[in-house]
């Protein structure tokens, strides 16, 4: 009996165990595939970006086109485990060159937007349109009127005027006079006094 309600027991927790792993597994799944999404979509947005403008090299048009194919047929673009972290679409590697074009597609915008005109020619669309920026707007939470002082105490204020002025007497410290013959021995050690014979 007890034996049954054992293996029994030991079944349940086996396949409750079972169904956490498959259910992470799943959820792992997933990601990767969300992360190959996200990765082909910038990807191909770059790409898209840059041969519109004409900035893009060969090396960079063979890279997207052949990374993009590996992200359709393998959902990574890197099979070796030292190249990358397991769950990444994308080696490390390779995410520096995306990374590259990325900060080229953002250099160029910068360009046109210092130049004023846009890339089809039309400056009054662009303007219409906001710009998006990664500032946030400042919080509506602000002193009203009140300026910040500090919690700090002015000296001079204490001062009296008479110590100010340089040309004011001030009375002397009192320094006791020094008697060589009220000098008693160190408490606590014996007192010796060296006699020399003919003294």
């Amino acid at each position: 009996m007890t034996s049954d309600f054992d293996k029994q027991q030991w079944q349940t927790e086996q396949a409750a165990r079972d169904a956490g792993l498959e259910k992470q597994r799943e959820k792992e799944r997933k990601a990767r595939k969300r992360s190959a999404r996200n990765a082909k979509r910038k990807l191909e947005r770059l790409q898209r970006t840059l041969s519109e403008t004409g900035e893009i090299t060969d090396f960079e048009s063979e890279f997207s086109d052949s990374v993009s194919e590996r992200l359709d047929q393998f959902g990574s673009a890197f099979h070796d485990c030292e190249k990358g972290r397991p769950g990444d679409a994308l080696s490390f590697a390779q995410k520096r060159v995306v990374a590259s074009m990325n900060r080229k597609v953002k250099d160029l915008r910068a360009r046109r937007d210092a130049d004023g005109d846009d890339v089809d020619g039309n400056d009054a669309d662009r303007l219409e349109r906001p710009s998006r920026t990664s500032f946030k707007p400042r919080s509506s939470f602000k002193t009203k009127g009140r300026t910040f002082k500090p919690r700090v105490r002015q000296l001079d204020e204490t001062f009296e005027t008479s110590e100010m002025q340089p040309d004011a007497t001030r009375p002397e410290p009192f320094i006791p006079e020094r008697d060589e013959h009220s000098v008693r021995p160190p408490v606590g050690r014996p007192f010796l006094r060296v006699v020399r014979n003919g003294d």
